[in-house]
Protein backbone atom coordinates (compact mmCIF):
# COMPACT_ATOMS: atom_id res chain seq x y z
CA UNK A 1 0.00 0.00 0.00
CA UNK A 2 1.45 3.34 -1.01
CA UNK A 3 2.34 6.09 1.45
CA UNK A 4 -0.31 8.78 1.39
CA UNK A 5 -3.17 6.34 0.82
CA UNK A 6 -6.38 6.55 2.79
CA UNK A 7 -7.58 2.97 3.19
CA UNK A 8 -10.15 0.89 5.05
CA UNK A 9 -8.59 -0.66 8.14
CA UNK A 10 -9.70 -2.25 11.42
CA UNK A 11 -7.85 0.28 13.57
CA UNK A 12 -7.08 -1.04 17.06
CA UNK A 13 -8.78 0.61 20.02
CA UNK A 14 -7.14 2.03 23.12
CA UNK A 15 -8.77 -0.79 25.14
CA UNK A 16 -7.44 -3.54 22.85
CA UNK A 17 -4.33 -2.03 21.22
CA UNK A 18 -3.10 -5.32 19.72
CA UNK A 19 -6.39 -6.57 18.25
CA UNK A 20 -8.29 -5.47 15.14
CA UNK A 21 -10.80 -2.82 16.17
CA UNK A 22 -13.45 -0.76 14.49
CA UNK A 23 -13.51 -0.18 10.75
CA UNK A 24 -11.97 3.21 9.95
CA UNK A 25 -10.31 4.94 7.09
CA UNK A 26 -6.65 5.12 8.07
CA UNK A 27 -3.81 7.11 6.55
CA UNK A 28 -0.77 5.15 5.38
CA UNK A 29 2.42 6.84 6.55
CA UNK A 30 4.64 4.11 5.13
CA UNK A 31 5.44 0.45 5.32
CA UNK A 32 6.71 -2.66 3.63
CA UNK A 33 5.11 -5.57 1.80
CA UNK A 34 4.25 -7.18 5.16
CA UNK A 35 3.32 -4.26 7.46
CA UNK A 36 2.18 -0.65 7.40
CA UNK A 37 2.26 2.35 9.73
CA UNK A 38 -1.26 3.78 9.86
CA UNK A 39 -2.50 7.05 11.37
CA UNK A 40 -5.98 7.28 12.85
CA UNK A 41 -8.78 9.36 11.35
CA UNK A 42 -12.08 10.39 12.86
CA UNK A 43 -15.12 12.27 11.63
CA UNK A 44 -16.30 13.02 15.18
CA UNK A 45 -16.72 16.79 15.59
CA UNK A 46 -13.98 18.56 17.53
CA UNK A 47 -15.17 21.32 19.88
CA UNK A 48 -14.33 24.70 18.34
CA UNK A 49 -13.18 26.10 21.69
CA UNK A 50 -10.73 23.23 22.31
CA UNK A 51 -7.22 23.31 20.79
CA UNK A 52 -6.41 20.49 18.41
CA UNK A 53 -4.14 17.75 19.77
CA UNK A 54 -0.49 17.91 18.72
CA UNK A 55 -0.16 16.15 15.38
CA UNK A 56 -3.77 16.65 14.31
CA UNK A 57 -4.83 17.98 10.92
CA UNK A 58 -8.41 18.93 10.06
CA UNK A 59 -9.68 18.34 6.53
CA UNK A 60 -12.54 20.65 5.57
CA UNK A 61 -15.46 19.56 3.41
CA UNK A 62 -13.73 20.44 0.12
CA UNK A 63 -10.52 18.65 1.09
CA UNK A 64 -12.53 15.64 2.27
CA UNK A 65 -14.35 15.50 -1.07
CA UNK A 66 -11.01 15.55 -2.92
CA UNK A 67 -10.15 12.43 -0.88
CA UNK A 68 -13.45 10.68 -1.71
CA UNK A 69 -14.81 11.21 1.78
CA UNK A 70 -18.27 12.57 2.46
CA UNK A 71 -17.61 14.75 5.51
CA UNK A 72 -15.10 16.80 7.42
CA UNK A 73 -12.56 14.66 9.27
CA UNK A 74 -9.47 14.87 11.44
CA UNK A 75 -6.23 12.98 10.89
CA UNK A 76 -4.47 12.14 14.17
CA UNK A 77 -0.75 11.64 13.65
CA UNK A 78 -0.45 11.21 17.40
CA UNK A 79 -2.46 7.95 17.23
CA UNK A 80 -0.58 5.37 15.16
CA UNK A 81 -0.71 1.65 14.58
CA UNK A 82 1.89 -0.67 13.07
CA UNK A 83 -0.22 -3.36 11.41
CA UNK A 84 0.43 -6.51 9.42
CA UNK A 85 -0.85 -6.44 5.85
CA UNK A 86 -3.47 -9.16 6.39
CA UNK A 87 -7.24 -9.42 5.95
CA UNK A 88 -7.61 -9.41 9.74
CA UNK A 89 -6.54 -5.75 9.69
CA UNK A 90 -7.24 -4.67 6.11
CA UNK A 91 -10.57 -6.27 5.07
CA UNK A 92 -10.12 -5.43 1.37
CA UNK A 93 -6.43 -6.31 1.03
CA UNK A 94 -7.16 -9.13 -1.44
CA UNK A 95 -9.45 -6.96 -3.58
CA UNK A 96 -8.41 -4.77 -6.50
CA UNK A 97 -7.41 -1.45 -4.98
CA UNK A 98 -6.84 -3.05 -1.55
CA UNK A 99 -9.47 -0.84 0.11
CA UNK A 100 -7.73 2.40 -0.85
CA UNK A 101 -10.27 5.22 -0.86
CA UNK A 102 -7.90 7.90 -2.18
CA UNK A 103 -4.26 8.95 -2.26
CA UNK A 104 -3.32 12.36 -0.89
CA UNK A 105 -1.73 14.77 -3.37
CA UNK A 106 2.05 15.17 -3.05
CA UNK A 107 1.70 18.57 -1.33
CA UNK A 108 -0.46 17.07 1.43
CA UNK A 109 1.78 14.00 1.81
CA UNK A 110 4.77 16.31 2.37
CA UNK A 111 2.82 18.41 4.87
CA UNK A 112 1.67 15.33 6.81
CA UNK A 113 5.12 13.72 6.78
CA UNK A 114 6.66 16.93 8.14
CA UNK A 115 3.97 17.14 10.81
CA UNK A 116 4.58 13.51 11.86
CA UNK A 117 8.38 13.91 11.95
CA UNK A 118 8.15 17.10 14.01
CA UNK A 119 5.74 15.47 16.43
CA UNK A 120 8.04 12.49 16.98
CA UNK A 121 11.13 14.69 17.35
CA UNK A 122 9.62 17.27 19.69
CA UNK A 123 6.81 15.50 21.55
CA UNK A 124 7.39 11.77 21.21
CA UNK A 125 5.69 11.09 24.56
CA UNK A 126 2.35 12.21 23.08
CA UNK A 127 2.35 9.54 20.38
CA UNK A 128 0.11 6.55 21.11
CA UNK A 129 1.37 3.37 19.41
CA UNK A 130 -0.95 0.42 18.80
CA UNK A 131 -0.80 -2.78 16.79
CA UNK A 132 2.28 -4.99 16.59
Amino acid sequence: MVPGAFARVYFPTREKPRAPGLLHIGYVLGGTAVEAMIAYTTSQPWPASTPLPAGARLFDVEEARRLNQSRVFMLRLDVLAKLPMTEAWFPDIAQPGQGVIAVAPARWREELTDLAINLVRRRRSLVQMRGL
